[in-house]
């Protein structure tokens, strides 16, 4: 961990406790990591509109990776995108649509999901503490097929929701074998979420890196889910919070305490004690 110079983190089960807020004591390790040179980087599956307020407007915070690595925002102003390629999104309905399946769609300023996730997002396994925050940041559709396939040429990402779990991975195993440029992650257990094969957060993190003239040996990531993991091993160094996925824990170099315990800090407590 010596020479850390910039430090991705996910936001949602890492640098957010599990009631969807930001800790005043992780604020501050934040504020105290920019303060003293490190470049903090928000590395979340959230699109940018959906960003928390309390971290976006952290003084010094500049770069965002937003949609799992589709988008990447400087000072609020995105400046790398890597889209969806429309006839991929074709055969995915296509390798999809003998099934009656919750999808979300995520573009630029705009998140739509499906009326019956917006109505009820616990029935689909959405906990109590997001429930506002989905209702909050999502237009929604009755007929989300169709929206997809109307905007497939300005996609970053669409995601479906199944509580069925061998369905999750029998869809998941079809959509990797179909031969099309896709990277297919999970930020929660519900979820299957699908960018290009190359919007990842390890991508993101390199071309920031790239246009800051950093190493990748100088750099930091903390995740908690299976959509961190390549993050993690692309780092220099990757730390896992207590309460990550196998995957996730298996990639990081380091395990912090919980999400709920605030990990976060220790981690700048044990980046303050390199410096």
């Amino acid at each position: 961990m010596k020479d850390i110079r910039l430090v991705a983190l996910d936001l949602d089960g890492t640098t957010l406790r599990s009631n969807n807020t930001l800790s005043p004591a992780v604020k501050n390790s934040l504020e105290l990591m920019i303060k003293g040179g490190v470049e903090v980087v928000a590395a979340s599956g959230r699109p940018f509109g959906s960003m928390p307020r309390e971290v976006l407007g952290i003084e010094g915070l500049r770069w965002v990776i937003a949609s799992n690595g589709a988008a990447v925002y400087l000072g609020g102003k995105r400046v790398i995108s890597t889209l969806l390629e429309p006839d991929s999104v074709l055969r995915v309905l296509e390798l999809t649509a003998d099934h009656d399946l919750i999808w979300e769609a995520f573009s630029e300023g705009e998140t739509v999901t499906d009326k019956r996730y917006y109505d009820d997002p616990m029935r689909y396994g959405c906990s109590q503490a997001y429930v506002g925050y989905v209702r909050g940041s999502r237009e929604c559709r009755a007929d989300m097929r169709r929206y997809i396939l109307e905007n497939r040429g300005r996609l970053d990402s669409v995601e479906f929701v199944t509580t069925d779990r061998a369905l999750r991975e029998r869809l998941w195993k079809r959509l990797e074998g179909s031969g099309e440029p896709l990277y297919i992650t999970s930020s929660s257990a519900n979820f299957v979420e699908l960018m290009h094969r190359d919007a990842t957060k390890s991508g993101a993190l390199k071309k920031i890196c790239e246009r800051l003239g950093i190493g990748l040996g100088q750099t930091l990531a903390a995740g908690n889910a299976d959509n961190d993991a390549d993050m993690l091993r692309c780092a220099g160094t990757g730390a896992a919070v207590a309460n990550a996925t196998p995957k996730c824990l298996e990639a990081a170099d380091i395990l912090l305490p919980s999400n709920d315990e605030d990990g976060i800090c220790e981690l700048a407590a044990r980046l303050a004690q390199q410096r």
